[in-house]
């Protein structure tokens, strides 16, 4: 299977969680953005990178690695099964909203004459996506080195030419939006609950690479530096790309939806280079691609343990030559197929895009509350002092921390954007998006049950065998 090097995970780390895509959903909050930057990191980065490092480093000799065997080691297998179901579907969830990124960008830069044609953006979404799960089927080694290109390409790029166009912009004397000394200034309740959520969303992903720890020489000593260099990384990056565009860019000319395409036209026009503008689209493209790669198998080894804990039919638990779940990586690819074609049934694709990233965000937070909260059981439990928290009360306190900021915007999460409320009723959406999430939270009951009806079978079995003998 091959091993992973230090700068490679460092990498897959960061693509995972990183993208320029957030920038500007992050620099829309312009003067407020340090405090809350601060919020994010004490509530939700911090204690999700520790945590998860300690775990992973705590578990370094174990067969499996990951959210699945931290989760079944505290609270046992089914308890296992619910976190990663959530990361699963997650990660499911998302990839539309992520593939109609991808896809629409790419058509709209090189075939903009087909970019509204909805089954031409389809079956490109579609064709990406089985291309992304070939690669995977390599091996993490393999698709990990493409990763590592897409973020050199696709997210530190982007950000220096934002870096290297800010400091001309100050050199220049042109107009700044960005000021320190009102940085701390807080806005209205609502503006305030909106800006942490962002955030706090756009640092989920920190720990899901912990199942590739069995590919790492030295895991426990090279997982908890890559962690911990991955998540300084992650913020650097993420916080001066969102100053430096906040600086060139008023907050109230920045738009969730088009505010990338926007501010680099803005900015590279004000230099005479707006001919560039489709090039960094296309690096950005790249970054997300990158993301998806490890979206795509990082979650599926997981689902792969627990189908070897009988929770799915013994194919699904079988790992190919180069260590992935080679039924689970097809499946998945045929349910996103299906996904895909579901696009069809929605008249507005912003609705559609919100209500994907809202419900992956939702249930994957559930993921995280188990995660803490196993965390803390497994800490009490254990004789020996931690490998990176060595102190228990530390480890406590960063764990608590987490656990506020999850469920705060956990609860956050349902509020929907005041342009979905202008298509249907605060009620009605609230129910939909509710439903959404209890029923796909609750489908993890059909694996129990699955397991504990071949467990029963496999006891009458045994009886049988036993009577005949």
């Amino acid at each position: 299977m091959g091993s992973l090097s230090l700068p490679v995970l460092i990498g897959l780390i960061v693509v995972s969680v990183d993208s320029v895509r957030n920038i500007p959903s992050l620099a829309i909050f312009g003067n407020h953005l340090p405090i809350f930057f601060l919020a994010g990191i004490v509530l939700f980065l911090l204690p999700v990178s520790f945590i998860s490092a300690e775990l992973s480093a705590t578990f370094s000799n174990d067969k499996d690695n990951g959210i699945y065997h931290w989760v079944k080691r505290a609270y046992g297998k089914d308890m296992g099964m619910f976190a990663i179901w959530n990361l699963w579907i997650n990660s499911l969830i998302w990839f539309p909203a992520n593939l109609l990124f991808i896809a629409s960008t790419f058509l709209t830069i090189f075939f903009p004459n087909v970019a509204s044609h909805q089954s031409v953006l389809i079956t490109l979404m579609v064709a990406i996506f089985w291309f992304i799960t070939l690669l995977n089927l390599k091996g993490i080694k393999e698709s990990a080195r493409v990763a590592y290109a897409c973020l050199l390409l696709g997210v530190i790029l982007p950000i220096l030419i934002l870096l290297v166009s800010a400091a001309i912009w100050l050199f220049k004397g042109l107009p700044t939006h960005f000021t320190l000394n009102h940085g701390l200034e807080l806005g209205s309740a609502s503006h305030n609950m909106s800006a942490l959520m962002v955030i706090i969303t756009s640092f989920l992903g920190v720990e899901i690479t912990s199942v590739h720890i069995n590919r790492v020489a030295n895991p426990k000593r090279t997982f908890t530096i890559a962690i911990l260099v991955a998540a300084i990384l992650i913020v650097a990056l993420m916080f001066i790309g969102s100053i430096a565009m906040a600086m060139m860019i008023p907050a109230e000319h920045l738009s969730l939806y088009n505010g990338l395409a926007q501010t680099f036209r803005a900015i590279l026009g004000q230099f005479g280079l707006g001919y560039m503008g489709p090039a960094i689209l296309c690096m950005v493209v790249l970054g997300s691609v990158g993301a998806l790669i490890s979206w795509t198998i990082s979650p599926a080894i997981g689902m792969g343990q627990a189908a070897r804990n009988g929770y799915m039919p013994k194919a699904l638990g079988k790992f190919n030559k180069n260590g992935v779940p080679t039924a689970i990586l097809l499946i998945q690819a045929v349910i996103i197929t299906v996904f895909c074609l579901a696009i069809t049934l929605f008249k507005n694709m912003n609705d559609f895009y919100w209500y994907l990233i809202s419900l992956s965000t939702a249930i994957y937070l559930l993921m995280y509350m188990a995660m803490f909260f196993a965390g803390m059981k497994l800490r009490k439990q254990s004789t020996q002092a931690g490998t990176l928290l060595k102190n228990n009360a530390l480890f406590y306190l960063i764990s608590i921390a987490g656990l506020v900021g999850v469920f705060a915007t956990f609860i956050i999460s349902f509020i929907p954007s005041s342009q979905v409320l202008q298509q249907e009723t605060l009620s009605s959406y609230l129910l939909q998006f509710g439903s959404g999430v209890v029923v796909v939270s609750l489908c993890y009951f059909g694996f129990v049950f699955y397991r504990k009806r071949n467990i029963k079978n496999q006891g009458v079995e045994v009886r049988v065998v036993e009577n005949n003998l």
